[in-house]
């Protein structure tokens, strides 16, 4: 079914939308519903340039939760460039009809339906295709990069490379953040049986071996690096933007895909959280997010400006803050050289140690990683990270090493590594660590953080803990110095602690504990 939005109606939303265009302004716009083959209408804006076509054409797919004018701003942006633009949502959210699939192979196919439509009813050019999204938008833009070799370019914004890791970490299941992603998809959608079936199994507090299978069989031909060899063939131009403290789809999962990427590729990693810079950009605001977009979709698209290919295609943002970006070749250019501290009784220091002790289990502490979706937004908005006063970290219930403040700031590029012995009080358990910035006032901003799980370990004997935690790029200023917090709960996830006992910390001269941090030298 067609409809088309008259000049009034246009106004009128133009009173509320103000980035809104007419055609008196370059482009025509319509709300319609795109038919899929299965018979659900995918609720649909279209936007197209008045000026004589053929015109390259953009398909920007809504965020989870999102419908056909979610991305209003940036269709606007581009079809004032002289794209052809077809925002829609998701089967199952906004105007669409249909289920859920969570990027299944009916939201796949639909891209191409889509695609399939505008060449049929628009002046659209078949040879100059991008599509792109936000998150939910974002991986289903990525996996149909391989299925369709129409699509020249994909722009991912906080999008995924790895379901299954997005939802587990180190045996630990990120439950805070799949209880808001189910919660907000049964209030704004509709979710198919097998999507609420999936959710309900990940979210069990006890979840089974037969359902944590299950639940990764679901989700990894949902992953977009299910089909790299495919995204490979087809060849893509892949635009992948990230924030460094990403809660649902941590970095590290898009660091390895861009690796393995072969054609025309760009990486962006911004301080913030999931959709956090993107926000602004999608609310009229000025966004470098989207005009990494535009330009990217301009150069590998439209043809109409390639600046940005000359430009080196890894570009960072270092935290505290929205710092200037840096710009290097490849992402090995960004990573710096691994130091090493070793954990003693209660200080990082030069040499290893041999010494043990324990704390109580399952006691969660101030230390933690936040809230989803709006910590790590708030520094992105301010540039503070969040932080707590390390006195106040009770020592009962926590392992907290420092180390000596340092006279020069201490670039921090990669991956940090934290290696230590636990001795779990029960067969199943989970410890959490934390990095933080200490300031010489005690005040801590997070790093990073990470969990780690053991389901079948021997109560009272030693478990070697490896925290490989995602990248980040930090500069601790001068004065300043690193601490390493550990305790066995965090309200992010969904823990292994059956008990209360005694977890036990150790290290010893055969087996040290250590924590290495990758460190950028000789650089302003």
């Amino acid at each position: 079914m067609k409809h088309r939005v008259t000049a009034v109606v246009l106004a009128l939303l133009g009173t509320f939308l103000p980035g809104l265009s007419t055609a008196a302004d370059g482009f025509g716009t319509e709300f319609l519903d795109i038919p899929a083959a299965d018979g659900v209408a995918l609720g649909s804006m279209v936007m197209e340039p008045s000026s004589p076509g053929p015109h390259p054409l953009a398909v920007l797919i809504g965020a989870w939760g999102g419908g056909r004018t979610q991305n209003i701003i940036p269709a606007k942006e581009l079809a004032d460039r002289g794209y052809v633009v077809i925002s829609y949502g998701a089967r199952g959210f906004g105007e669409s009809t249909g289920e859920v699939e969570v990027a299944g192979t009916e939201d796949i196919t639909d891209v191409s339906t889509v695609i399939d439509w505008a060449l049929r009813n628009t002046d659209a050019d078949p040879s100059r295709i991008g599509v792109g999204g936000v998150s939910y938008g974002a991986g289903i833009a990525m996996i149909a990069s391989g299925f369709d070799a129409r699509i020249k370019a994909v722009a991912s914004l906080s999008g995924w490379a790895d379901l299954v890791a997005s939802l587990t970490t180190n045996d630990t299941r990120h439950g805070l953040a799949g209880l808001v992603l189910y919660l907000s998809g049964k209030a704004n959608g509709t979710l198919s049986a097998e999507t609420d079936t999936m959710l309900r199994k990940f979210l069990e507090p006890r979840i089974s071996d037969a359902d944590s299978e299950a639940v990764i069989d679901w989700a990894e031909p949902r992953s977009p690096v299910t089909y790299l060899d495919r995204i490979n063939a087809n060849h893509p131009a892949v635009l992948a933007i990230q924030t460094w403290s990403e809660t649902v789809f941590p970095p590290d999962q898009m660091v390895d895909f861009y690796r393995r990427l072969t054609g025309p590729k760009r990486a962006e990693f911004v301080p913030g959280d999931h959709a956090a810079t993107e926000s602004g950009g999608l609310l009229g605001l000025p966004s470098d997010t989207w005009t990494s977009v535009y330009r990217w979709f301009d150069a590998h698209v439209a043809g109409t400006d390639t600046a940005i290919e000359d430009e080196p295609p890894v570009v960072t943002r270092a935290r505290p803050g929205m710092r200037q970006p840096t710009y290097q070749s490849t992402w090995d250019d960004v990573v710096g050289t691994p130091v090493r501290s070793y954990l003693g009784e209660k200080t990082l220091q030069p040499q290893p140690a041999e010494w043990s002790r324990t704390v109580a289990a399952n006691r969660d502490t101030v230390a933690n990683g936040g809230i989803p979706l709006a910590t790590y937004s708030l520094e992105a908005l301010t540039g503070n990270p969040p932080n707590i006063f390390l006195p106040q970290v009770d020592r009962g219930s926590a392992g907290v090493w420092h180390q000596e403040p340092g006279e020069a700031p201490v670039e921090i590029r990669g991956s940090m590594h934290a290696h230590l012995t636990v001795v779990p009080p029960g067969a199943t358990g989970t410890a959490v660590a934390y990095v933080y910035d200490v300031d010489p006032f005690g005040v801590g901003s997070l790093i990073n953080y990470l969990p780690y799980s053991w389901k079948n370990a021997t109560p009272g004997q030693p478990l070697a803990a490896d925290f490989h935690f995602a990248p980040t790029a930090y500069t601790v200023a001068a004065g300043h110095h690193l601490a390493l917090v550990v305790d066995s709960k965090d309200p992010l996830f969904l823990d292994w602690n059956s008990g209360d006992g005694r977890l036990g910390f150790a290290s010893t001269t055969a087996d040290p504990a250590w924590l290495d941090v990758a460190v950028h030298t000789g650089r302003a």
